[in-house]
C-alpha cells in the first residue's frame, strides 16, 4: 500500500502544477470576455443615445420643402395640403405617395411629383389645371380652371385663349362653371365672351362666338346644347350670321343688313 501511494504522488503533483499554470490563462480569457461585453454595452448605449439625440434634433426633420410649377394655386395652400411642416415634421414620417395624393386633391392641381434631395430636402413640382375662362366683374377678376375651380386674380398667361365672363354673381358663376367644364375644348375655343343675360339670376346667357354669331340660351341647357353648336351652324344658310336662340328648339335670326 505504501509503495502504491509513493508511486501516485508525482502524477498528482504534476496535475496540480498543470492546473496552476492554466489559471492565469483562464483568468486572462475571462477578463477579455468581460472587456468585450463592456465594449458592446457601451457601444449599444452610445447608439441609443445617438438615436435619441438624432430624433430630438433638427437633423431628423424636413429641412426644406420647395414647390415649383404653380402659377394660380398658392404655394401656401399646397404646403398646407401636403401635411409637411418644415423644421417640425420628422423625415421618416414623410410618405411620398401620401404627400402627392393630398397635394393632387388641392383644387386647381392636376398632377404632382416629388423628388427627395440631400439632407431631408424635398422638391414638389405641380401641374395646374388649364385656364378655361376668365371672369371680369365684381368682386374682382377670377380665373376658372378646367376642374371647375374658381380662383381670384388675373390670368398670368400671355396668350389666354378662353372666353371672358361678365355680369355674373358668385352663385351664377358657380352654376355656369359646372356646365362650362363639360364643354368640348374645340367648342369652348369658339366662345369669345359669355354675358349673364338675366337680371333675376335664373341663368339666361348671351354668348358671343368667334365666328360672329350670338347664342342665347339658359345655363341649364348650356353644355348639352352648345356641344351641338358645330352641327347647328353647319345647317345655317351659307355666309349668314345672326342670333341663335336655343329654348326647347333652335331658332336663327340673321343680323339686319348682313347677307
Amino acid at each position: 500500500m505504501r509503495e502504491r501511494r509513493a508511486v501516485g504522488r508525482p502524477q498528482e503533483d504534476e496535475n496540480v502544477r498543470s492546473l496552476e499554470d492554466k489559471i492565469p490563462y483562464i483568468r486572462e480569457q475571462r477578463r477579455k470576455k468581460a472587456n468585450r461585453r463592456l465594449i458592446y454595452v457601451l457601444i449599444l448605449i452610445g447608439l441609443l443615445v445617438g438615436v435619441v439625440f438624432y430624433l430630438q434634433s433638427s437633423y431628423s426633420r424636413v429641412a426644406q420643402f420647395d414647390i415649383d410649377g404653380n402659377v394660380n394655386v398658392k404655394s401656401a395652400d399646397i404646403l398646407q395640403a401636403s401635411g409637411i411642416k418644415v423644421k417640425e415634421t420628422h423625415a421618416f414620417n414623410v410618405s411620398e405617395e401620401d404627400v402627392l395624393e393630398r397635394i393632387e386633391k388641392v383644387p386647381g392641381i392636376q398632377e404632382a411629383t416629388m423628388q427627395k434631395q440631400f439632407l431631408h430636402q424635398y422638391r414638389v413640382t405641380v401641374t395646374e389645371e388649364k385656364e378655361i375662362a376668365y371672369a371680369k366683374d365684381k368682386p374682382g377678376d377670377r380665373i376658372v380652371l378646367a376642374d371647375g375651380t374658381i380662383i381670384p386674380g388675373k390670368s398670368k398667361e400671355e396668350l389666354f385663349d378662353a372666353p371672358i365672363l361678365t355680369g355674373f354673381t358668385d352663385q351664377s358663376l358657380n352654376r355656369l362653371t359646372k356646365e362650362l367644364v363639360k364643354i368640348e375644348p374645340k367648342v369652348r375655343s369658339r366662345i369669345s365672351e359669355i354675358v349673364a343675360n338675366d337680371k333675376t339670376d335664373k341663368g339666361g346667357l348671351k354668348l358671343f362666338m368667334t365666328d360672329g354669331n350670338t347664342v342665347l340660351l339658359s345655363t341649364s341647357a348650356f353644355s348639352n346644347s352648345l356641344n351641338e353648336y358645330v352641327k347647328v351652324i353647319s345647317a345655317l344658310p351659307k355666309g349668314k350670321t345672326g342670333t341663335i336662340t336655343i329654348d326647347g328648339g333652335i331658332y336663327f335670326k340673321p343680323y339686319k343688313g348682313k347677307k
